[in-house]
């Protein structure tokens, strides 16, 4: 590099000739200011398609978690849950087991494809008995009274479920008489712990306190599809998302015990 001249140098002092290793050094010098400003420039390109992966990366996560969004809302109410369209297996007493019918007993967890899903509100005595049971109603929107067991309360048929209830509580005394949601999911059993030979397309009803469950796996899934997409390790998705476990989960509040269900992409260890 040329050596600057000295600040107290005379007006006219001729400038020091330049030896012959001073000028390979600045030969030397000028393309590294210009590879200087082509490794910006690469940095910057470089940068530039980086973003813009990640950009499409982002992008192919967010189609990938609609996707499966899509599929799932296109599940709702894809099947016909009405009284009787089904074997209705629900968690009880420790177990999933089925209500009616035979009363096939499937065990601590089963493993099903899901088909289709929806939900249903039960107006019920709040208290067990043959007695009660007549008096248990259905209603596809928690509005409107679609089906009582019993043939006497059949004309609360196609009548407001609030009517209903009041009926229950001030006519037939029943204090506890309550609405309840749940939400349907119509399966082909895959396997089971007690019964695993049993295949078959059921229903099995998640009460109020599993369909908490039930959401959490569909939101669960939805950000795993986008951590996928967006190539984040340790991050995976099921082979089929919709083939998942049952599995038989024990709950309590205060001096109130009960079975409930949650969902898992795989079974776990212990259950």
């Amino acid at each position: 590099m040329a050596l600057k001249k000295p600040n107290t140098s005379p007006a006219f002092e001729q400038e020091p000739a330049t030896t012959a290793n001073e000028a390979e050094a600045a030969v030397a010098e000028t393309p590294k200011a210009d590879g200087g400003a082509a490794s910006a420039k690469a940095e910057a390109t470089t940068a530039v398609a980086a973003a813009a992966a990640s950009s499409v990366a982002v992008n192919d996560a967010l189609n990938a978690a609609k996707a499966f969004k899509k599929e799932v809302e296109e599940m709702f109410n894809a099947a016909d849950f009405s009284f009787g369209s089904h074997r209705v297996f629900k968690a009880k007493d420790g177990v999933i087991k089925e209500m009616n019918g035979d009363k096939l007993v499937l065990g601590k967890w089963v493993k099903a494809r899901l088909l289709a899903w929806g939900r249903h509100f039960e107006i019920s005595p709040g208290e067990d008995g043959a007695s009660s049971a007549a008096f248990v109603a259905y209603s596809a929107d928690g509005i409107t009274i679609d089906n009582v067991i019993g043939e006497e309360q059949k004309h609360w048929e196609g009548k407001p479920v609030a009517d209903y209830l009041e009926y229950l509580r001030k006519e037939e005394e029943f204090e506890n008489a309550g609405k309840r949601e749940f939400s349907d999911t119509e399966v082909a059993v895959l396997g089971s712990e007690e019964e695993p030979g049993f295949t078959g397309v059921v229903q099995i009803t998640l009460s109020s306190s599993s369909i908490p469950a039930f959401r959490k796996y569909q939101t669960d899934l939805e950000a795993t599809a986008k951590c996928v997409a967006m190539g984040l390790q340790g991050y995976t998705l099921p082979t089929d998302p919709f083939t998942l476990y049952f599995i038989r989960e024990a709950a309590e509040k205060g001096k109130n015990s009960w079975t409930k269900i949650r969902l898992s992409a795989t079974l776990p260890a212990k259950v």
